[in-house]
């Protein structure tokens, strides 16, 4: 049986699974949807989810992905998809009292790539990276079989590498950031932004009002509309830039792509990412593109996985 607790905290959902951290297979499934009231209602659903799951305190420890920047020690000091969440939170020390079991706490992309490198595309690589193409952009580095997260939790920060200097304003508040260029919010808000200024495009037509989802994307570039295909081509050129540029400075063979956007487009989007002229560093042969293999359960898996490797 397994005995871990694999936990993924996001902005609207908290999901929590036993997993076997050496098979990756996970058993139980208990699902809440996030608090917007601050960090501490959210530790208390934490609590509530992982006793829901496990009553019978059948697991040894508890390991947690969250989405923010998480220091060695476990603390989350900025978490800004959660409402409320502006100050440092010693996550681990305080889940671990309350829960009576060892906690541990990572970034969600950064578990992601745990899982990946251990039970998913990643196997048999001894250094790699993941990149998570979602609203935002995601990295997580794992060298000499190791997660690497660095001293302020920023290690494979990706999406916020430079590729437009003074280019478009990244959700960050910082400019040219590639995140801005290949996230699904920066997609919607220069898709929006165009539209409004005259130039009409099937993303905001399919969306109205609502989000510009991974699926209308998809939809808009089988439909050919112009401005779409201008704004995956900026994407493809951005991404291209930022991982090869990441792979020849960490002479990397590997590098592992997920999160919402890339399962949605799928192989064909890899595909042009590698086939791009502006390919960083030493070009488009210094490493391998995969699809992430785990997809849904990426991160109460490596979740699990950093708890038993703590």
């Amino acid at each position: 049986m397994p005995e871990i607790i694999g936990v993924d905290l996001g902005g609207t959902k908290i999901l929590a699974r036993l997993v076997d951290p050496v098979t990756g297979k996970s058993e139980g499934r208990v699902k809440k949807p996030t608090p917007k009231s601050g960090p501490s209602d959210v530790l208390d659903k934490i609590v509530t989810v992982v006793d829901d799951l496990d009553p019978d305190r059948r697991a040894e420890s508890v390991g947690i992905g969250v989405p923010g920047l998480v220091t060695e020690s476990g603390v989350v000091t900025l978490c800004p998809n959660i409402n409320g969440w502006d100050t440092p939170v010693d996550v681990a020390g305080i889940l671990s009292e309350r829960l009576g079991r060892t906690v541990a706490v990572g970034n969600d992309v950064n578990v992601g790539a745990l899982a990946e490198h251990r039970v998913g595309a990643g196997q048999g690589f001894k250094d790699m990276a993941t990149v998570f193409v979602g609203t935002g952009v995601g990295g997580g580095l794992v060298l000499n079989n190791r997660l690497v997260a660095g001293e302020r939790g920023m290690a494979g920060e990706i999406g916020h590498l430079t590729t437009h200097p003074g280019g478009r304003q990244c959700g960050c508040g910082q400019f040219g950031h590639m995140e801005a260029y290949a996230g699904r919010a920066g997609l919607e808000a220069e898709a929006r932004r165009r539209h409004a200024a005259g130039d009409k495009n099937e993303l905001v037509r399919l969306a109205g009002d609502g989000r510009i989802k991974s699926s209308f994307i998809a939809k808009a570039i089988e439909a050919e509309d112009k401005v779409t295909l201008e704004l995956i081509e900026e994407a493809v050129q951005a991404l291209a830039s930022a991982i090869g540029s990441m792979a020849t400075l960490l002479d990397l063979p590997l590098v592992v792509l997920g999160g919402g956007v890339v399962d949605r487009l799928g192989q064909d989007f890899l595909d042009r990412i590698s086939a791009s002229e502006y390919f960083g560093g030493f070009g488009n042969h210094v490493c391998e593109l995969r699809l992430a293999k785990r997809l849904d359960d990426a991160g109460v898996v490596g979740a699990a996985i950093l708890a038993a490797d703590s």
